[in-house]
């Protein structure tokens, strides 16, 4: 993992455990499925996401896979090539059959409040670039989104069957 992912890392996992510390959730990071077939050691923080589940103050401790991605929480990952947060939460009926959704918020780190991106953005007037090689935002920026936003949503309810 380059340099600036690693800090990248490093502050997501501390927002990330703020936020849970504020609501009372707990949280996992994992690579995603799509890339578990690549070495640990090629994978950039793009690679990874965040659970935050409820009723699970604190760190949790190693579970087996069918644990990990079968439950009730949120996830949250990072697209830095689109220059936003992805977290997923509550799954709503679409009165449309008898399936449901998949329901996100988007967290744009292009946002005037984030002043790494700006600064970098007003240099280059490449709003991808910008957002591709921007380092994370103030500390608390994040944590305040996924406070707000575990508050005003449900979690989603994943099954791997």
């Amino acid at each position: 993992m380059d340099e600036l992912s690693q800090r990248w890392m490093a502050y997501i996992q501390a927002e990330v455990r703020a936020a849970c510390t504020a609501n009372g959730l707990g949280c996992q990071v994992r690579r995603k499925w799509s890339v578990r077939a690549k070495p640990v050691s090629e994978s950039p923080v793009d690679d990874y996401e965040w659970k935050l589940i409820p009723e699970a103050a604190g760190n949790l401790p190693e579970l087996a896979p069918r644990e990990i991605d079968e439950g009730t929480y949120y996830v949250l990952s990072l697209d830095r090539r689109s220059g936003k947060f992805i977290l997923q939460h509550d799954t709503r009926d679409t009165g449309d059959g008898p399936f449901n959704v998949r329901t996100f918020t988007e967290i744009d780190l292009r946002a005037l409040t984030n002043a790494e991106y700006m600064r970098l953005w007003l240099r280059t007037r490449d709003a991808e670039e910008a957002a591709r090689s921007a380092a994370p935002p103030p500390a608390g920026w994040l944590r305040e989104f996924l406070v707000d936003l575990t508050r005003r949503f449900q979690p989603n309810m994943f099954s791997i069957t």
